[in-house]
Parts: structure tokens; sequence; C-alpha cells
């Protein structure tokens, strides 16, 4: 019975494989925040990568300066009704990650920012296109 939990947990941590480094996924997120998207395979790949981002919790704890370093400063949650159908804060930032490519209609990924009172980033939310 040992051998067979054992086994089990061999299996399990090798079926989760390596992870990314959260260092790594916002360098990965930061090479296409603002490259042109043009078609959905593209716009599927930089999803991808918003969601590495936000399953890996890189951001949770960042403060506002920190933020804005990595990624630039992102626009106003009030902008954007996203924001409010997931209970942002008019203040939380949104970040289209990528631009519209040539022919490309759209669309792109999204992910908000959301703030506690100190400054801290203490939510993520995406909009996958994958």
């Amino acid at each position: 019975m040992r051998n067979a939990a054992s086994l089990a947990l061999v299996f399990g941590l090798v079926a989760c494989g390596p992870s990314i480094p959260p260092e790594q996924t916002l360098r990965n997120l930061q090479e296409v925040m603002n490259e042109p998207v043009d078609d959905a395979d593209e716009s599927a790949r930089f999803s991808q990568r918003v969601q590495e981002v936000v399953e890996s919790d890189a951001l949770q704890n960042m403060s506002r300066p920190e933020v804005q370093e990595l990624l630039g400063r992102g626009d106003p949650c009030s902008r954007h009704p996203r924001c409010m159908d997931n209970g942002f804060e008019n203040d939380d930032w949104f970040y289209d990650v990528g631009a519209l490519g040539e022919g490309y209609p759209g669309p792109v990924p999204l992910l908000i920012v959301g703030f506690d009172r100190e400054g801290k980033v203490v939510r993520v939310w995406n909009l996958r296109t994958h």
C-alpha cells in the first residue's frame, strides 16, 4: 500500500511538469504587451501568456509602481465594462495585451489588475482568447 501511495505521488508530480517561475511569466508577458496581433492563433498565444501570469500569482502583492514599471500604467477600470462586470474598482487597471494588427478584427486578451487601499495587487482577471 505504501508503494502505491509513493508511486501516485511521483506520477502526480511528473504530471504537473516543471512550473515556470513567476519572474519568467512576467518577462513572457512583457514581450507581447504592445506587439501586433495579426490573427486568432497569435491572440491565443498571447492569451496563454496572460493566463500563466494569472495562474502563477506573479503580480500578487506588487505595488502600483512595480506593476507600472513592469507593464506600463494600465488604463483606469472606469473605462472598461469588464471591470465592473467582475467587481473591480474604477481606479484598478486594465491592459489590452497586444495591439490589433493589420486585417485582424480582434479580440485581444485582456488583463485586469485590482489593488487594495495600500496600492498592492490583490486580484487579477483575464479575458481569454484561447
